[in-house]
């Protein structure tokens, strides 16, 4: 009886986090900001709080540099599904093997998370939507982008290794083109810094997992770089979450979604 509670519990949670993971996704592109100042100096806004709602989760820029096998670089809007790319501090490469959603064409928001690596003083520049998972150096988890500030520390790779990165600016930005791709490990190395394949909410685990799911049927029927709603079978899913919810309630544990909150010191 108590496996099959864990059993149950194990469904119920994997269904509510595709729910809410296909709801942020299947909605109009783009986000809401609206910025107020906390800090002037010399009657320049040093520091901006900002409120965002978020109507798609846009991922990646386009412009995104991503480390191929030869050591060579290519931006997301040119990589293609089987490319192999880095994916962490271990030398591995994976192929890309799908995007959850992509598009091309039009003018997005990010944030401009610049870094400065802690080993060779060697700055970059990450192009990310707040609320995709980044990998924080000093905790070893994946957190909001959104929820970072300037002087904390992230996962950077530099000559094969990982080191702290300080995060030296913050700014709220546009760029072309969305982008997220998927990877067997769940993992991505973007402009050098250590990445999670996945947004919204805060179990980078817990996504992973889910996830699963969805490269079965990937492996099955392939992958697309063309999809810019999340792919029908995930939705099937979500009728499933949304059964689950009205007759258990919902309740995740050691998981929530991302609130929308950020900091930037200047705006473009």
């Amino acid at each position: 009886m108590e496996c099959k509670n864990m059993a149950t519990m194990r469904l119920f949670l994997i269904v509510l986090f595709i729910g809410n993971y296909i709801m942020s996704v299947n909605s109009q592109q783009g986000y809401d900001s609206t910025c107020t100042c906390d800090s002037v100096s010399s009657g320049v806004c040093m520091k901006y709080t900002c409120a965002t709602t978020v109507r798609s989760v846009s991922c990646f820029s386009g412009s995104s540099q991503l480390t191929l096998h030869d050591g060579t670089h290519k931006s997301l809007a040119q990589i293609h599904i089987g490319d192999q790319v880095l994916v962490d501090q271990h030398h591995t490469f994976e192929p890309i093997s799908s995007f959850i959603h992509s598009k091309q064409d039009g003018i997005f928001s990010f944030l401009a998370i610049q870094v400065k690596s802690t080993k060779s003083n060697r700055t970059s520049t990450i192009h990310v939507s707040p609320n995709h998972l980044i990998f924080d150096y000093d905790s070893g988890k994946a957190l909001f982008a959104g929820k970072f500030h300037i002087g904390d520390r992230l996962q950077f790779i530099d000559e094969n290794e990982l080191v702290p990165a300080e995060i030296i600016d913050i700014r709220l930005t546009k760029q072309e083109g969305y982008y997220a791709p998927l990877t067997a490990s769940g993992k991505i190395v973007v402009d050098g810094i250590v990445a999670s394949n996945y947004a919204t909410v805060s179990n980078h685990e817990l996504a992973h997992q889910v996830m699963g799911l969805y490269r079965w049927w990937i492996d099955l029927f392939g992958g697309s770089k063309s999809n810019e709603e999340i792919p029908w079978m995930l939705q099937m899913m979500l009728k499933l979450e949304e059964i689950v919810r009205v007759c258990a309630g919902q309740k995740i544990f050691n998981n929530y979604n991302y609130d929308g909150l950020f900091e930037v010191s200047s705006l473009a």
